[in-house]
């Protein structure tokens, strides 16, 4: 098989890669798909079929708490050394330590294998903003008049004002956390 064979073959092989982490740190609560699965499942694919991948260029750059690595891979089928392809990735990776470059690395090489084998993983993030992403994050903590949990609400200019915003808001202006409708009404109340 040339590459190309190989590379649809394992695209046949491997139809979707469902989200198998969740990311939790203050308000925010998501699910991801980790590069441990990713990894793990191409690379399985990979010896099965005779590829190898390996990074062949890398920039990386910082700026404040983010780095950002662009990299240039090759996959090569081993059955025929002289035959490979050249693939490009980058990413992110925020960070206040020494860690940033790493988690760069590591979504680039995650994000080359989802877009090499057009591989879905069940959430397309151009379909929703991510004001209205952060719209649905709940604040963790509970309205002290109704008991509801705190959610980001839309303020009279149509942006989203986030739940733990409106949490921080409300025990300043009335003493205790108040959800956008108990808010109304104590303001009511003045």
């Amino acid at each position: 098989m040339n590459i190309y064979e190989k590379i649809a073959a394992i695209m046949k092989d491997v139809k979707y890669l469902a989200k198998d982490s969740k990311v939790q740190f203050g308000t925010t609560n998501y699910k991801a798909l980790s590069e441990e699965k990713v990894t793990s499942v191409m690379r399985d694919k990979l010896l099965e079929y005779g590829l190898i991948v390996y990074p062949t260029e890398q920039r990386w750059e910082r700026t404040g708490q983010i780095s950002h690595v662009d990299v240039t891979y090759r996959m090569v089928n081993v059955e025929n050394p002289d035959e490979f392809i050249t693939i490009a990735s980058c990413g992110d990776g925020a960070d206040t330590q020494d860690k940033g470059s790493g988690k760069a690395m590591t979504y680039a090489f995650k994000y080359m294998w989802l877009r090499t084998f057009a591989l879905p993983t069940g959430e397309d993030p151009d379909k929703i903003s991510s004001e209205e992403l952060d719209a649905k994050q709940g604040s963790g903590i509970a309205c002290t008049d109704c008991g509801n949990e705190i959610m980001a609400t839309k303020k009279r200019d149509g942006s989203i004002w986030p739940a733990a915003d409106v949490a921080e808001y409300t025990r300043r202006q009335y003493g205790r956390p108040l959800c956008a409708n108990c808010a109304k009404e104590e303001a009511k109340k003045k």
